[in-house]
Parts: structure tokens; sequence; C-alpha cells
């Protein structure tokens, strides 16, 4: 267990309070917590990557398990959004059909062939993606709690139009993952 595993670990347990400041409206600045443990968690990503590239630490729990870090942190925050109406369904829908699409995919390549994928620029530009609606919507949150104004229908807008952003750039990289797999999944 090396330290960037030791992060990836982390940042699944980051989840909890992330989604329990989201969810947990007594709590006053909940929003402002919310991010900061968003920004942390994903922070993580950014640092253990950074020093298993570094130091040469890559191992295949980091390969499994950071991608997975990922998608447990980025699903828990989008279903919480859809829960509090601050996110539209289809798009988190979209996005969750192929988290676990491509995990089962990843899974079943490292069952059948040993093969375990790294995330290509098309997983990192959906992953940057997710995180940049993420903070958003939490940004505009934070400022609605702060300020009492709404502001309505721009942050509205701007929040569904970055997270169906987020579900084209996770639909295509969820698509060239599998297209560039297919031989090893016998997909001709």
């Amino acid at each position: 267990m090396n330290t960037p595993n030791k992060l990836t670990v982390l940042r699944i347990f980051l989840v909890f309070p992330a989604v329990f400041f989201v969810l947990c409206t007594c709590i006053p600045g909940r929003w402002i917590y919310a991010l900061l443990m968003f920004i942390f968690a994903s922070y993580t990503d950014y640092l253990d990557g950074k020093i298993a590239r570094k130091h040469n630490y890559i191992t295949d729990f980091g390969k499994i398990m950071d991608p997975l870090a990922d998608k447990i942190l980025v699903i828990s925050m989008l279903i919480c959004f859809v829960g509090l109406k601050l996110s539209p369904v289809l798009p988190v829908v979209l996005i969750v059909i192929r988290e676990f699409t491509v995990t089962s995919v990843r899974f079943l390549l490292l069952k059948t062939g040993g093969k375990i994928v790294p995330a290509n620029i098309w997983g990192k530009l959906k992953t940057v993606s997710q995180i940049i609606a993420i903070n958003t919507i939490i940004l505009f949150q934070m400022y609605i709690e702060i300020t009492g104004n709404e502001l309505g229908m721009i942050f509205s807008t701007i929040s569904d139009a970055l997270i169906w952003i987020s579900a084209a750039f996770s639909l295509i990289s969820g698509m060239v993952y599998i297209l560039g797999n297919r031989k090893f999944l016998n997909l001709n």
C-alpha cells in the first residue's frame, strides 16, 4: 500500500463528509464545507497520479481503484444534486450507466485477459468536466446561501449545460474505451 494507493483510499472515505455536507441542511455554511471536501478529494486524484508516475508506483490496485474512487465520488455528488433538484435526471443517469459499463468492462478485461487498461485522454476530459460541473454547482449554491440571491435561470441554465457536457464526454469516453478494447472483449 504505497502513498498513491493510500490517497485513493482516502478519496473514497472523503465521499462521506462531502455527501453529508451537501445533504445536511441544518449546518450553516454547508456548501463551503462540501466544496472544501470535494476539492480536497479531487486534489487527491491529481496528487496520487502525479506521485505514482514520478516514482513509478503504478500498481494494478491503483489502476483499478483510482478510477473507481473517482466514480464513487462523482456519482455520489451527482445523485445528491438530482435529489436536491440541482441537476436534471437524464444526464446523470447517462453518466451512471457509462460508469457502471466501463467499470464492468475493466473488471471483465482483468478477469479474462489480465489486462488492466488505464484511463485515456477522453476519460481524463470526462473527469475534468465532471469536476468542473460539480464545483460550479456547489459554488452557485454557496452564493445563494451567502447572498440569498438565487439568480434563478442563470445558475440553472449554466449548471444544466455543464452536466450535459459532462454526460457527452462520459458517453464519448465510454465508447472510445469499449471500442479501443474490442479485441480483448471479442467484439469484432
